[in-house]
């Protein structure tokens, strides 16, 4: 199958999840015998370097484009004045989309799959000064016989939503109050528009199938899970890896640390807290507390996260899953999150592989739980595993998907 991925930044290097996400889903793609061309965005932001790309990434052909996608103070406030979304609007590049349409006639493609909501503003030959985002060259598209996928990561609307709930600032909360809002209406418009959805979590695909129009597929991302683990897990230390540019994972720390962080340190007063990712240099002040270590963006994730422990995921926004986590429990780490923060993971409370707490009581319970048994922390870092070796098998979840897009083909 020759099949054209469309995404709106590169998947290098593996430092968040949504990196993470679309870099497997390539991988995958491309082992199991297709040939994928990724066209995207390089932003300003994420700018990988060409030698990068084609070291890291060989197994598929990148073309990337050039963007400067950051937030400028002044286009957000005038996106106030129009009825469009300034979270889309932003990836929306008029030269990007005419090399796109060119490829497209050039190449044979036989699928074209979107990735993630941001990728679609890449299609639209124009945006009108009201910020509507026209979906023409999609319907173009189809109307060739070119079946368009959208591969979503999450239901974007609802995590600013959510943000907007929990932020502080009431100036901001009311910019993310409007935003979620646009977004919201545009995010629908945009699933409508395509022949089929993928969803990478149950809660997700349960809200695309509210839709008339698009097949839904759940694909759960898949991780390189070994065979077997040798759990070792660091006494006194618990930690967190995640990237700080973005809302949630602050506002998750944020909340940690104010009002779980005290409990667990009073009852256990050698414990220490690691903090790693990218970005967290700008919120550096959050981490000046006893027994809390900053260790900025690591060069080896994995190794962070066998080295410190159990991993602690405090969400209180997000939608679809957090990638993080899967690779945490792969390598036989034990866990403890939020609701919010393994929604959409097949996990049932037979399976025992991973603390669900909500609040800060809970929270501190959980971790006190496992701090003080060590047996039972070693035994839920083993159900983990063996969850993620059953539901996050790349070959297996690649199988289902491509026989999905072959009837889609049809």
């Amino acid at each position: 199958m020759n099949i054209l991925v469309v995404g709106n930044r590169i998947p290098w290097p593996l430092h968040d999840g949504g990196a993470l996400a679309t870099y497997r889903m390539l991988e995958s793609l491309s082992l199991a015998g297709n040939t994928v061309t990724y066209f995207s965005y390089n932003t300003r932001k994420h700018h990988v370097p060409k030698s990068s790309i084609e070291e890291n990434i060989s197994f598929c052909e990148v073309i990337p484009f050039d963007l400067n996608a950051e937030i400028r103070p002044w286009d957000a406030f005038k996106n106030l004045f129009s009825k469009g979304s300034y979270f889309l609007e932003r990836y929306f590049n008029e030269e990007a989309s005419v090399y796109l349409s060119a490829l497209i006639e050039e190449r044979n493609f036989d699928l074209i799959q979107i990735e993630g909501l941001y990728s679609f503003p890449i299609f639209a030959k124009s945006i009108s000064f009201w910020g509507e985002i026209y979906t023409s060259s999609l319907k173009d598209h189809q109307n060739n016989g070119l079946p368009l996928v959208y591969r979503a990561h999450n239901v974007e609307h609802e995590i600013w939503s959510r943000l907007a709930q929990n932020e502080s600032n009431w100036l901001k909360r009311a910019y993310l109050r409007i935003q979620s809002k646009r977004l919201k209406k545009e995010e629908e418009s945009l699933i409508e528009s395509v022949d089929a959805v993928v969803g990478i979590s149950q809660n997700d695909c349960a809200f695309f199938e509210k839709f008339k129009t698009p097949r839904v597929h759940m694909f759960l991302p898949s991780v390189k899970t070994p065979l077997k683990v040798d759990i070792k897990i660091q006494p006194e230390s618990i930690f967190h890896i995640g990237s700080m540019e973005w809302d949630a994972n602050v506002q998750g720390i944020q909340w940690f640390l104010s009002k779980v962080w005290p409990k667990v340190k009073s009852a256990h007063p050698n414990l220490s807290f690691h903090v790693a990712g990218k970005g967290i240099s700008k919120h550096e002040n959050l981490f000046f507390q006893t027994g809390v270590h900053n260790h900025g963006e690591v060069p080896n994730a994995q190794e962070f996260m066998r080295n410190y422990g159990i991993s602690i995921i405090p969400l209180l926004a997000g939608s679809g899953i957090r990638m993080k986590i899967i690779e945490a429990m792969s390598l036989g780490v034990p866990c403890v999150a939020t609701d919010i923060a393994v929604q959409g993971l097949p996990i049932s409370k037979q399976d025992d592989c991973i603390a669900i707490a909500n609040d800060a009581e809970q929270f501190a319970e959980a971790l006190n739980d496992l701090l003080n048994n060590r047996k039972k922390a070693i035994q839920m870092a083993k159900n983990a595993h063996q969850y993620c070796l059953k539901q996050h098998s790349a070959v297996k979840n690649m199988e289902a998907l491509l026989s999905f897009y072959n009837q889609l083909m049809r």
